[in-house]
């Protein structure tokens, strides 16, 4: 019985330090956030969604039906006005209102096109662009997680749904 054990237990540690182990493509890139997300998606801005468990939190405002929220223009990472206006609100929540001290995940989105390192360095863009916005409006970089998923996740196969993959989710960590 205690060679089973040495035997399994050398079998695991061969597997687990195999050179050819690779993290799929298809897992975030940036800092590992163990997190629960709530699926809903709720469009607050131009180019902003936040989970229903946020929305609800801190009494945000859905920017209309969630396919008709226009997004970050292609290749471009500028927030407008009304992702400014968002996130002042996300932001007073965060530091003072009923989520204060919890933390977030931005999650930077591209559409398919571009390659893949492209989209993932856009998403990333994205997502730096809001948590830098939301640090200078005193939330605390470390209650900020940044990363992206570039166009691993988009789903547009056109103009009007290709603007859809183009955002930044905001959701608060569990």
């Amino acid at each position: 019985m205690k060679n089973t054990f040495v035997v399994l237990g050398c079998l695991l540690v061969a597997a687990c330090a195999s050179d050819e182990a690779k993290p799929p493509t298809n897992q975030p890139v940036g800092p590992t956030v163990t997190m629960t997300v709530v699926l809903e998606r709720m469009p607050v801005g131009r180019s902003l969604t936040v989970t229903g468990d946020l929305y609800h939190a801190c009494h945000l405002d859905v920017l209309g039906e969630p396919s008709a929220a226009p997004k970050f223009a292609f290749d471009e990472a500028l927030m407008t006005r009304d992702d400014v206006l968002m996130l002042d609100r996300i932001a007073v929540c965060l530091t003072t209102g009923a989520l204060a001290g919890r933390r977030v995940v931005l999650i930077g989105r591209a559409d398919p096109r571009g390659t893949e390192e492209y989209n993932l360095t856009l998403g990333a863009r994205r997502a730096h662009g809001v948590a830098t916005y939301l640090e200078q409006h005193k939330v605390s970089g470390a209650a900020v997680n940044e990363t992206t998923r570039g166009a691993l996740d988009a789903q547009g196969h056109d103009e009007a749904t290709f603007a859809q993959d183009r955002r930044v989710d905001v959701a608060l960590v569990k």
